[in-house]
């Protein structure tokens, strides 16, 4: 085996070590996760399990964070699996808003003696994430806007999330504006009077019909007027039946059989069914050949490329124009879209000569080196 071989085949075994060490040393820590809102004072005690696939791996407990201070842990060593308390004692008040974020983290303990005589040392950790929202003075709102697409006739879902990260409730009336692409105002959804604790998250939805508006690309932008405005904007897309033929093969070498790539996008808001191309290409009026592509399904607004072969042996240099039509199927409804494009036939390159003449210059620059080489050597040797 050959030194690059052996050292490509050590390389792989140590990754594989490094894995199957971290899987054997895996551990895990519960709850991961717990969020709380600042209160003055506020006191929690969480009660945390370890779960370690060693029993006698020894695991260190420990803080961390911007707020690590306001927490105290009543075991700082666990050996394999176990359970400790985290006791949380925030303060009357935290200057700066926000979130805040508190890692109880456990970390398994590298055994220095039966890790003697070995060329890597691991050790496992893992966070569980402790996280204290502070309310901004006054009021304060985040929003965010979610919505679906849909198909031409159908309902679209507006849904808006608004969030009090303020320490005075509002009393505010959020609206829906919904706008085209080229943002035009089409109508505006009024939500209605709303009240929104401080600290608290709210949801609110309402539906647009689009019985009256084309297909295509629009902009919803909620907004909640409280002395500011939060305002959140989001696109949503209106589809119909319709593939649309963005591109297609433009130039093609005269060299037998080519093929001939049509790109493909749907607008629909569901599977399009066997789209295929049917392609005549012509000169003048008279046709010189046909042929069909492969066949595709296409998911909601997918794109996709569809290809066909021909023997362009028949034909000479030139500009030919072309009918591309493409056959589709949905919820069984066949339909068909016909563009007429040009294409341009060109003959291949014929690089011999570019190589012949290359390589003798290459020859010729190699023989004049060599031939100096000798001369000076010569004149040495005198």
């Amino acid at each position: 085996m050959g030194i690059k071989k052996r050292f490509y085949l050590s390389l792989c075994l140590g990754v594989l070590v490094i894995v199957l060490m971290n899987i054997i040393s895996a551990i895990g820590i519960v709850p991961a996760k717990i969020d709380y809102n600042f209160e003055p004072g506020l006191e929690q005690v969480i009660a945390y399990s370890v779960f370690s696939s060693g029993s006698d791996k020894k695991i260190s407990v420990s803080a961390g964070g911007d707020l690590k201070e306001y927490v105290t842990i009543d075991q700082k060593e666990i050996t394999g699996s176990g359970s400790f308390t985290v006791t949380l004692k925030l303060p009357q008040s935290i200057e700066k808003p926000g979130m805040h974020t508190i890692g109880i983290s456990a970390t398994e303990k590298v055994d220095k003696e039966k890790s003697k005589g070995t060329t890597i040392g691991t050790s496992v950790a893992i966070t569980a994430i402790i996280r204290i929202f502070v309310p901004y003075p006054g009021r304060y709102l985040e929003i965010s806007l979610r919505t679906n697409d849909v198909n031409i006739g159908e309902l679209v879902n507006l849904e808006l999330s608004i969030n009090s990260e303020g320490k005075e409730n509002i009393t505010a009336n959020p609206q829906i504006e919904i706008l085209s692409i080229d943002n035009k105002t089409i109508e505006i959804l009024y939500l209605g009077e709303t009240f929104i604790q401080s600290q608290r998250r709210l949801e609110l939805s309402k539906t647009l019909n689009t019985s009256n508006y084309n297909p295509g690309k629009y902009i919803a932008i909620a907004s909640v007027d409280y002395g500011k405005v939060a305002i959140s904007m989001t696109n949503f897309r209106i589809g119909y039946l319709f593939i649309n033929i963005t591109d297609y093969t433009r130039q093609i070498f005269i060299k037998g059989l080519e093929k001939f790539d049509i790109n493909l996008e749907s607008s629909w808001n569901e599977e399009i069914d066997g789209a295929y191309a049917e392609v005549f290409i012509f000169n003048d009026s008279d046709k010189l050949i046909d042929f069909k592509t492969t066949s595709t399904n296409l998911n909601a607004w997918e794109e996709k490329t569809i290809t066909g072969y021909f023997d362009t042996s028949n034909f000479t240099e030139g500009v030919y124009n072309a009918n591309i039509t493409v056959i589709y199927y949905g919820k069984d409804v066949g339909k068909s879209i016909t563009k007429l494009v040009q294409i341009e036939f060109i003959k291949e390159t014929d690089n011999t000569v570019i190589y012949v003449l290359g390589g003798t210059i290459f020859l010729v620059v190699v023989v004049y080196f060599i031939r100096r080489y000798l001369l000076k050597n010569a004149k040495k040797r005198r």
